[in-house]
């Protein structure tokens, strides 16, 4: 009888590239031969031919006649090397001896000595700790500690703490003997994984990052381990299994990581049991070899397929391979040796066939009949997302009227049958009944089914409203998929001509009586100020300042009044287009004429518009005008303070508040810069975090950049300044009781003290320009207020207080 053979034959490609076989014709058998400076003995030695013509004892006789007649000279005495660094300073030292020399060579300035030995030490105090812990009964919390080093020390000494006394952690090692340095340090690095990710894996806690260097080190030591598999104990390869076959949501290269160990436990000699046989064969398919996956499985129909333990993973195995290959024929064979036999399995394990016969076209009833038996069996156990599931085979396929029996079925609980009905009920037949289907469809991100089910809306007679095909729109052009934002591009388009064709024929009907019209298109609904909004975002955030311009006007032409969303796109657009200039007669024109109200974004887009932050070098002479210009706005911006309440109060977005702010500092109007941080703070509540603070004090938009050009002193010394007087202030609480001794400041407390502070500093700016030029600064101040509308804004309060 022949030998059986091997478990799994691993398909291996039987080619040699292009590239390797013109390698290999050009490799010379002949080695290169490196020139060599040969000693003074070399030159006076016999040729290596000669003496290997010469018998031992001849040799002898012939050195010893030589020696006597003194012309064989002796060896001459091995020159001495004196090893020299050169320290940071300038200054040469000698080193004492080659092992010194290696070490300045590997570890210059003992950097990795230094860091070796605070390892060490942590790690003598770590241990120390965990005996305490564990000897007091607390075996969990010593663990614990130790796994915290392990994760905050790395790999280079993770498993130092590992007990290899324990022989189930000891037993996993695999010998070294007879390796080099190079080859030893692979392994012990792999033992180090195995040991500390069966300890993990143990304790159930197995991290992303464990299984990540666990397959890293296994890699880099399949090479060393390939012509010594047999050294490596059966315990290893068990937790290695484990670990790397786990389904953990994490493992997403598992499939891979079980075909590569499959084939290494093979060549150890080790078999495998029979669930790792079916996983293996899982994935050999998987991993990309197809045919050697269902060979293998045909091999073991006898033994797999038979064994009452692994039948029913062998054969469901089997057809959803088969379902993957497309092969309808065997997979319903497959799936029919699963029905007729006596174990009882889940009725979901039909759902790949299911799949199949969707995508069949000469199949889909079939796949619709096995989806009726599957309920049938089911029954109240049959999920909602089962019929998601199954929804989806027969959305992605085209057959949408089928999908929609399966989503009566689901949401009607079956009382309603659609197959043999010709006209849909009234309780169907309705975009509400419809809409609920898109906007579970939309949620799920199954965009394309949900166009396959407008599509058949439209072909059935029921027309979408506006506001589902808006939520398909707005999921496309969030996605930032090419083709899926040009497919909402159309879409909403033509939304907007139905829009417009109605604007028309209502105005047509209205000179016209007696005349009915009526429109015609594709049945998609009239665009609604939803659909005109969502383009215009979409045109702003890519950038597109020259779409803006017709979608304008087609919604002029559609009579649909814009809201301050679609303004503040078209501010924003016209901003990126360059011309700043006519940001605010737009502003003033359009939310005049239509009664709306400013928001947050809003004064964002009339902020940037401003010269100071349009990258634009301001002269001297028009400070004054740029001045007025920015007061100006923020006059403008307090008017409409009731813009920043909200549910907890007055409040600034912190963006628009650093945008203000730099204004003014950027055209060096001190007492315009004092108010306005002053008034962000009374009215609108406003702490800015400790980032605009040195932004303040530095005069800078990028800190990042001010340290990159070596000015990082500036920052260190700002922030300095500020931990100093925020000590100062930490003192005097504690002083007048406001802190109890030993508590840290509260963070309210303390974004509070910082706003003080940056306070404080631009008050002594304002005063000491102000002193400088020789102006009056409390005439400055009030000059200032009157224009930024503060003095009114100070006197609309002080009527709007209640007297004491």
């Amino acid at each position: 009888m022949p030998p059986r053979p091997a478990l799994f034959e691993f398909g291996t490609r039987n080619f040699v590239c292009k590239s390797c076989l013109s390698a290999l014709r050009k490799r010379s058998t002949t080695t290169i031969s490196w020139p060599i400076r040969q000693s003074s003995q070399a030159a006076h030695a016999p040729a290596p031919g000669r003496a290997n013509r010469r018998s031992p004892e001849q040799e002898a006789e012939r050195l010893k006649t030589l020696r006597a007649l003194g012309l064989l000279k002796d060896a001459p005495e091995k020159p001495s090397v004196h090893y020299f660094e050169q320290g940071e300073n300038g200054r040469i030292r000698p080193i004492q001896d080659e092992g010194e020399f290696s070490r300045a060579l590997t570890d210059p300035g003992g950097e990795l000595d230094a860091r070796l030995k605070e390892l060490e030490d942590h790690l003598q105090g770590v241990t120390e700790m965990a005996k305490v812990i564990e000897k007091l009964g607390g075996k969990e919390e010593a663990d614990k500690l130790r796994r915290q080093f392990s994760q905050e020390s790395g790999d280079n000494a993770d498993d130092l703490l590992e007990d290899t006394d324990d022989r189930s952690i000891s037993s996993l090692a695999i010998p070294t003997d007879g390796l080099n340095e190079n080859r030893r340090d692979r392994i012990h690095r792999l033992n180090n994984w195995i040991r500390r990710c069966s300890r993990a894996r143990e304790n159930n806690d197995v991290l992303p990052k464990e299984i990540q260097r666990l397959w890293k080190a296994y890699s880099a030591a399949r090479t060393t381990l390939s012509g010594r598999w047999h050294t490596v104990p059966a315990p290893t390869w068990e937790v290695l299994w484990q670990v790397l076959s786990a389904e953990y949501a994490f493992n997403t290269n598992r499939m891979s990581h079980i075909y590569a160990l499959t084939k290494d436990i093979q060549q150890s000699g080790i078999p495998l049991r029979p669930e790792q046989q079916i996983l293996a064969l899982e994935a050999m398919f998987v991993d990309g070899w197809e045919n050697e996956a269902i060979e293998n499985h045909r091999r073991h129909v006898s033994t797999l397929g038979a064994h009452p333990e692994t039948f029913l993973p062998f054969w469901q195995l089997g057809l959803q391979m088969y379902c993957r290959l497309g092969d309808l024929e065997r997979a319903e064979r497959v799936a029919t040796t699963i029905l007729k036999s006596p174990y009882e399995t889940d009725p979901r394990f039909v759902q790949p066939l299911i799949k199949l016969c969707a995508e069949t076209p000469t199949a889909v009833e079939t796949g619709f009949k096995l989806y009726r038996d599957l309920r049938a069996s089911l029954g109240d156990s049959m999920t909602i997302e089962d019929y998601d599931r199954i929804i989806s085979f027969f959305l992605a396929s085209g057959n949408t009227e089928y999908a929609l029996f399966i989503f009566v079925d689901m949401m009607k609980s079956g009382s309603i049958d659609l197959v043999e009905t010709r006209q849909y009920p009234p309780s169907i037949a309705n975009h509400f009944f419809f809409g609920k289907w898109l906007k579970r469809l939309i949620g799920a991100g199954d965009l394309e089914g949900a166009l396959n089910v407008i599509h058949f809306m439209s072909s059935r007679g029921i027309k979408p409203h506006a506001i589902q095909v808006n939520g398909l729109i707005g999921a496309w052009l969030r996605s930032g998929v090419a083709d899926s934002v040009q497919k909402a591009e159309d879409i909403a388009w033509e939304m907007i001509k139905v829009r417009i064709q109605f604007v028309e024929l209502r105005r047509k009907k209205l000179s016209s009586h007696g005349v009915d019209l009526y429109a015609h298109g594709d049945g998609w609904p009239r665009a609604n100020l939803e659909t005109f909004s969502l383009l215009a975002e979409n045109y702003k955030e890519r950038g597109l300042p020259a779409k803006m311009g017709p979608l304008w006007q087609s919604l002029q032409e559609a009579r649909i009044t814009p809201d301050s969303f679609m303004i503040n796109q078209l501010l924003f657009s016209v901003l990126q287009d360059g011309d700043n200039e006519t940001v605010l007669p737009i502003y003033q024109e359009m939310f005049q004429r239509f009664n709306l109200k400013p928001d947050s974004h809003t004064f964002m887009a009339l902020w940037q518009a401003l010269p100071a932050n349009r990258f634009v070098r301001i002269s001297p002479e028009k400070w004054n005008t740029e001045t007025s210009r920015t007061r100006a706005l923020f006059a403008e911006m307090i008017k409409q303070a009731s813009i920043f309440k909200s549910k907890d109060g007055m409040s600034i977005d912190s963006s628009l508040a650093r945008n203000i702010l730099h204004s003014f500092r950027k055209i060096r109007d001190h007492a315009g810069l004092l108010l306005a941080y002053r008034a962000l703070r009374r009215i609108a509540n406003y702490n800015p975090p400790d980032m605009i603070v040195f932004e303040m004090l530095l005069g800078t938009l990028d800190l990042e950049r001010l340290a990159h050009r070596r000015e990082a002193s500036k920052l260190i010394a700002a922030r300095a300044t500020l931990d100093h007087y925020l000590a100062h202030r930490h003192r005097e609480l504690k002083a007048s009781r406001e802190i109890e001794e030993g508590d840290d400041m509260p963070p309210e407390m303390r974004a509070e003290e910082t706003g003080n502070f940056l306070e404080l500093h631009l008050e002594a700016a304002f005063s000491g320009k102000a002193e400088e030029a020789g102006e009056d600064a409390q005439r400055l101040a009030i000059e200032a207020a009157e224009e930024m509308g503060l003095r009114a804004q100070g006197a609309q309060d002080a009527e709007s207080r209640p007297d004491p």
